[in-house]
């Protein structure tokens, strides 16, 4: 069939000029993607403001990721530790936007929609606000299924301070996609450290675009706007997906009652558990001689269990000594600097082996433990995991109680994705 309609192709191409020729289609015209990109993406951005105090005001953007549950998504420090903030969300006069703050300030009490700040990540600098209502004709945006990549255009809207328009677009291509910590302003005399995943582009955005949308090609969310870092200069950052998700995917968010709860099912049907993305577990290693055999050998079980029932890693590997580099010169390090070491060896070792799931490293000489929870399962795990592994893992081990501290990591794990073993 291939050779078939390649020569076809081949003789159309040689055709006799004595033939007719077919009218020739004018060419179609080239898709503006900016514009095709705001069309998708406006009618779910917002404005927020959020009272200070003495008749001040914090404004920032925002986008609806939740219809059901009346999520409004934004930076942290947009709401900072205020209860409360108003959301707007576009009007139109036809099919154009009506750009005009004034217009919205106007008309507050109508178009202003009043709502509550229910949870926040002030590590990732982000918070959702839950709205008394969700206007007719206001869709909730896509997440994207991963981060983008360096290359990649993108597009952000938002709503900058300075400028007397809103629902403002601004398109870019990625620089990188890496974690990050940085300073931002909660307010005139509070100024707060972060530290997340972020997405860095060459498109600009000033203080107000905070917590607006920025979404790839598709109209689908790939981060949020982080406008107020203070070291940002010419670069742009912005909050990536997988805080988001981690975010939405907490206990106490997926425990608000939706309002389109009534037209689901009573009795979803059962979905068939993810095809493991490895065939066999990862090989862990008690090379550093932590635990007795007996304990170890309840690694292995858990491993296979968590990836043949769950889809996700679990492997733990202790050493006598760091992978890398003299043990002296790591006992030598600044406390900072010996967590970079040993964070990058974790995450350069998850990326080669392709972790979706937990890692724990423990190293003997010098002692230290570092985990990560990453990969595509990563945002599936409750976000208590981490205190819970850090308390169990650290506090055991400080009182040289391993073999407790593994157990406990293990049934922590087990547990977040409902496979632990019920008590009698």
């Amino acid at each position: 069939m291939h050779h078939a309609l390649v020569a076809l192709v081949l003789a159309l191409g040689f055709a006799s000029p004595a033939l007719a020729q077919p009218k020739t289609e004018p060419a179609p015209q080239p898709v503006d993607t900016g514009a095709s990109v705001y069309q998708k993406v406006i009618r779910s951005t917002a404005w927020v403001r959020s009272e200070r105090g003495g008749g001040k005001f914090a404004t920032g953007s925002g986008s609806l990721i939740d219809r059901g549950r009346r999520l409004v998504l934004t930076n942290y420090h947009v709401v900072g530790n205020v209860k409360n903030a108003t959301v707007f969300f576009p009007a139109f006069d036809g099919k154009k936007v009506i750009p005009e703050r004034k217009y919205y300030l106007d008309r507050a009490g109508k178009l202003g929609i009043n709502g509550e700040v229910v949870e926040i990540d002030k590590q990732a600098d982000l918070a959702l606000i839950r709205i008394d209502r969700v206007p007719a004709g206001i869709p909730e945006l896509p997440l994207a299924a991963e981060s983008p990549d360096p290359g990649q255009s993108v597009h952000s809207l938002g709503n900058p301070g300075k400028s007397g328009a809103l629902w403002v677009y601004t398109p870019g291509k990625v620089r990188q996609v890496y974690n990050k910590k940085w300073k931002a302003k909660l307010d005139e005399r509070t100024t707060l450290t972060f530290e997340a995943k972020v997405i860095e582009t060459d498109s600009p955005t000033n203080p107000g675009d905070s917590g607006g949308p920025l979404v790839n090609d598709k109209g689908e969310l790939v981060g949020v706007t982080q406008g107020g870092a203070l070291d940002a200069e010419s670069i742009s950052i912005f909050v990536e997906l997988s805080e988001v998700k981690r975010l939405i995917n907490r206990r106490s968010v997926r425990l608000l009652r939706s309002d389109a709860v009534a037209t689901q099912p009573k009795d979803p049907p059962k979905k068939d558990p993810p095809k493991p993305h490895r065939e066999k577990p990862l090989e862990s290693k008690d090379e550093g001689k932590f635990f007795r055999e007996a304990t170890w050998k309840k690694v292995a079980p858990a491993a296979e269990k968590l990836l043949k029932e769950k889809g996700v890693d679990f492997v733990i590997v202790t050493v006598p000594t760091p992978p890398k580099g003299n043990a002296d010169k790591v006992k030598a390090m600044k406390p900072e600097e010996r967590e970079k070491f040993f964070k990058d060896i974790v995450q350069e070792r998850c990326k080669e082996l392709k972790v979706s799931g937990v890692y724990i490293l423990v190293c003997k000489n010098p002692t230290y433990l570092y985990f990560e929870i990453t990969g595509p399962a990563a945002a599936d795990f409750p976000s208590d995991l981490g205190p819970r592994l850090r308390t169990a893992l650290l506090g055991k081990f400080k009182e040289k109680k391993y073999d407790a501290g593994l157990e406990e990591a293990i049934n922590a794990i087990l547990e977040a994705k409902g496979l632990a073993e019920k008590k009698k």
